[in-house]
């Protein structure tokens, strides 16, 4: 079996390699029951004699997304390229960077009757979702992917490409590690019969093992005014970090020891101390106004198969282009500053009506030509810094006793999150 997590420097990921034994890990049932599916296998005990062992993987109902507001809004805004008039000239789009965010501005771009041409400097698709196989047909993937609920425009995405199968939902649940007790875990569960924010103070109220009453009640006091001020108020906190956004609520030190160290590395992969509350009150606030927010899924395969290459045949279909190593050397500029062309590392240049850049931030700080770095709008990403994290893959030659079918939040200074894959 393996194992898959994330950690700021190092993202342990524990993905499944193809063994025969104990390639399902049992897992505990929740309140609503989804497709079980039971592998006897053998397992051999500590005296040689081999005694039966029933093993139970869980997949649950894809949840009822499409009714929410945002979702909603998401697919308006998709549909909106589909059925928008068609140009008359259509525009050539040379997008740099084939990660989600290129694929998906591709996609639309090609919905809305446009040539994108999308250039990668690898050889292979995803950017952070990317994978590659190794020489005994396993998978290394770049991180732990899940999907949340709350992702509107990632589950509309799927819904258009035909590929929601694809989504393997899990247990509505949150589960934690004891860092104090090996092996042992703390669940927050959300009950299925309750509407949000319901849902979600139950799981809180619920949960005994990580917060005492008295700081229960100081957290969910705390967070009131975010509850209550909706998105401007969320959006007022980006000069906040979380930890002195707590102090400021009046909300213990160990909430954020025992819950927003994990929350922060599962999020950006940087301590409390260095994360905007920004960040975390637009996930909360989804989890809290969507009951099926913070329910997750994961991808049944590596993502630049199973997820990356239905949007490139969906841009084929259209008429654009997609161009594995073709890594970008220089942005060429005219006289006025605006975008020539872009040079190519094998010499060649393309040229186009229009350009995007989707590739991470450190990425586009090599190309920025030396003329824009003084225009304010670009002397921004000074302050943007990437976070360099490390994904490892661990292979064991016998199933893990305790771990679920689940992500799992490992309260670390170090590891953010890991996942058993031969299970999930």
């Amino acid at each position: 079996m393996s194992l898959c997590g994330s950690v700021s420097a190092l993202y342990l990921n524990l993905q499944s390699s193809k063994i025969s034994m104990g390639s399902v890990l049992a897992f505990r049932s929740g309140e609503s029951m989804g497709n079980t599916l039971r592998i006897p296998f053998k397992k051999r005990s500590s005296k040689g004699a081999a005694c039966p062992l029933q093993v139970v993987c869980i997949d649950y109902p894809r949840p009822e997304l499409e009714n929410t507001v945002n979702f909603l809004e998401a697919a308006s805004l998709s549909a909106s390229f589909r059925s928008a008039s068609r140009p008359a000239k259509p525009l050539k789009v040379i997008i740099a960077g084939a990660g989600l965010a290129g694929l998906s501005t591709a996609k639309y771009l090609a919905d809305a009757g446009h040539k994108p041409i999308l250039l990668e400097a690898r050889d292979v698709l995803g950017g952070k979702v990317a994978a590659w196989k190794d020489d005994d047909g396993d998978w290394y993937e770049t991180g732990l992917h899940i999907f949340f609920g709350a992702y509107p425009n990632v589950q509309n995405l799927f819904g258009e490409l035909g590929i929601n199968d694809r989504l393997q939902w899990k247990e509505h649940s949150m589960i934690f590690a004891m860092p104090n007790k090996p092996g042992e875990f703390s669940r927050f569960d959300f009950p299925e019969v309750l509407p949000a924010p319901l849902n979600g103070i139950w799981a809180i109220l619920k949960n005994n093992e990580m917060l005492t009453w008295p700081e229960k009640v100081k957290f969910a006091i705390g967070l009131l005014p975010a509850m209550l001020g909706g998105q401007p108020y969320v959006e007022a906190q980006d000069g906040l970090s979380v930890k002195d956004w707590m102090r400021k609520q009046g909300v213990p030190d160990r909430v954020t020891e025992e819950v927003f160290i994990a929350m922060s590395k599962a999020l950006n992969f940087i301590n409390p101390d260095e994360l905007s509350m920004q960040c975390i009150l637009i996930a909360l606030n989804r989890f809290l106004q969507e009951k099926h927010g913070s329910k997750m899924a994961f991808l049944d395969g590596n993502p630049p198969e199973r997820l990356c290459m239905p949007i490139v045949n969906h841009i084929d279909s259209l008429g654009g282009e997609v161009r594995l190593n073709s890594r970008i050397k220089k942005i060429e500029l005219n006289e006025d500053g605006t975008v020539k062309s872009f040079l190519l590392n094998n010499g060649n240049t393309i040229e186009g009506d229009a350009y995007v850049v989707a590739t991470p931030v450190d990425i586009f700080k090599l190309l920025l030509p030396e003329d824009w770095r003084e225009i304010s709008y670009f002397k921004k990403l000074e302050k943007l810094v990437g976070v360099p994290v490390i994904n490892v893959h661990i292979w064991f030659d016998r199933k893990l006793k305790n771990t679920y079918d689940h992500l799992l939040f490992s309260r670390s200074p170090l590891l953010s999150v890991y996942a058993d894959m031969s299970v999930t």
